[in-house]
């Protein structure tokens, strides 16, 4: 814990838009005791945090933050998407739950510190809020991926813990964001020390603290077998979609050029990306740059092969049916026209053009090619808000109030209203969520297909052979790596992943 203490200095001092906070002391004198002197320096740790989110939740590299992706050419992420982790190591990073915790304890350590400041009580909340709402959505994405886990929320508890049930961390989770949308402002609202304007979306707002206590409802309720809490996830819906703080575009093309760019009207929470060296990510490290080819990407030709993820036409007619659906040309480049180019060229697959703000190298032995993207790694928008709502309200009998919404988003693709011709309900909506939110967010996919059940349906290789016994053995989450385990006496593997070669 020490190690993770002096980490979160460090950020906090590399912090070169608030470098000016440093006046009295010299860096190597700066510690907990003596740091946090006023709103400046809580807005500088704060900002230090949002920092950390970016390069943690960010990091496409790490497999697990992309299972259940929907392409026929999975490249490296095949044994992820089979549930086959044969080839991984007990040391494997894609395994390991450090970066996601050394998170959580730069959280803690602001929320244990903050009241030392001096500022007033207004301040103090804002702060406090936008702490407890990454911490909640971090322990919520730990669950979501490892099931149950160690829980810790005091920055200097450094003993050996053992993993918490999963619902009680779930529960803890809401309770935090209870707070938090008590304490936060209104999204126009957000403002930063000196009375500017904050756009970013990836600042928490009180609309951002009910979106992801939705989520925690809604995950709770199904895979807990708690329905009486869908009732509480529509509620918290209510309070994102009704506030008048979030409005849908006009259309695909403005998804794709404004929403996918960041901090638009439909936006509620991402990791906000400016173009700046601080805070760009490499080209490469873009889910969009393994699966985007020509011509978004320079130097490339519709002869180009893909980069590791691969999705034919075939499987985009069969996600996209309607041919009104402005999604299949706007998602993808001339889907109609390129599906009749000759396969020598093509290789028969679609062209992901979701993504397209990008920036290239204008100087040095690189000029020309890719440097990075612009846009946001959008976590939650209104149109996802809005088919969450829809599946809430079908799983406790609003059906009308579940094709409402259904409709609302399907209408601004340019679809048609829903039919019982369509098929059964949910599973109409589950394919919506397929379709309008296809390559965004955090294993969106996958952690809507565990939330509905249809893993056997939705996923391939291992996944459809689960028993209900191993799904209650923790087959759907991910095993625990090895450095979870070093000076810890109390941990535990996953059951089903230690009879799975993860035995230690």
């Amino acid at each position: 814990m020490k190690k993770v203490i002096y980490l979160f200095l460090m950020v906090v001092l590399s912090v070169s838009c608030f470098d000016d906070f440093l006046t009295e002391e010299p860096e190597t004198l700066v510690t907990n005791n003596n740091f946090w002197q006023n709103e400046k320096d809580v807005e500088s740790a704060v900002y230090g945090m949002h920092r950390w989110f970016r390069w943690v939740i960010g990091r496409v590299d790490v497999h697990y933050r992309d299972r259940g992706l929907p392409f026929d050419n999975l490249g490296s992420w095949a044994n992820i998407s089979n549930n086959d982790l044969s080839r991984f190591t007990p040391d494997d990073p894609n395994t390991y739950w450090g970066y996601e915790y050394e998170l959580v304890a730069e959280a803690n350590t602001i929320a244990d510190n903050i009241g030392r400041a001096n500022m007033p009580q207004e301040r103090y909340n804002f702060y406090l809020g936008q702490v407890l709402t990454i911490r909640a959505w971090s322990y919520f994405y730990i669950i979501r991926n490892w099931g149950d886990a160690p829980y810790i929320i005091h920055a200097e508890d450094v003993g050996e813990r053992g993993r918490m049930a999963w619902q009680d961390i779930a529960d803890a989770i809401i309770d935090d964001l209870k707070l938090a949308v008590g304490y936060l402002p209104r999204v126009n609202d957000l403002r930063d020390s000196e009375g500017r304007m904050i756009d970013s979306k990836q600042v928490p707002s009180r609309g951002t603290a009910f979106a992801i206590m939705a989520q925690v409802y809604a995950w709770k309720a199904a895979l807990n077998n708690e329905p009486e809490l869908n009732k509480l996830a529509i509620a918290a819906c209510d309070s994102v979609i009704d506030s008048g703080s979030y409005a849908l575009v006009g259309s695909i093309k403005d998804v794709c050029e404004r929403v996918m760019l960041g901090n638009s009207e439909e936006g509620i929470f991402e990791i906000d990306y400016r173009n700046t060296e601080d805070d760009l990510k490499s080209g490469g490290s873009y889910l969009a740059a393994f699966c985007q080819s020509w011509p978004i990407m320079p130097n490339r030709t519709p002869a180009t092969k893909r980069r590791g993820l691969r999705l034919d036409n075939t499987t985009v007619y069969k996600m996209y049916p309607d041919k009104s659906d402005q999604r299949r040309e706007e998602y993808f480049y001339k889907l109609d026209s390129m599906a009749g180019v000759s396969t020598s060229i093509t290789q028969g697959a679609a062209y992901v053009r979701k993504l397209r703000h990008i920036l290239l190298y204008t100087s040095g032995s690189e000029i020309g090619q890719l440097k990075s993207f612009e846009d946001n790694e959008i976590i939650i928008r209104l149109a996802d808000m809005i088919l969450l709502r829809a599946e809430l309200k079908a799983k406790t009998g609003d059906t009308d109030g579940a094709i409402r919404d259904l409709n609302r988003v399907r209408n601004r693709a340019g679809v048609r209203d829903y039919s019982l011709a369509d098929g059964d309900l949910q599973d109409v909506i589950a394919d919506e969520r397929d379709r309008e939110l296809f390559c965004e967010g955090i294993s969106t996919r996958y952690f809507d297909i565990m939330r509905n059940g249809t893993f056997r349906e939705k996923l391939r290789g291992n996944f459809k052979t689960l028993t209900e016994q191993d799904v209650a053995d923790g087959a759907l989450y991910y095993p625990v790596a090895r450095q979870a385990f070093e000076d810890n006496t109390l941990m535990r593997q996953t059951s089903y992943w230690k009879r799975n070669g993860f035995s230690f």
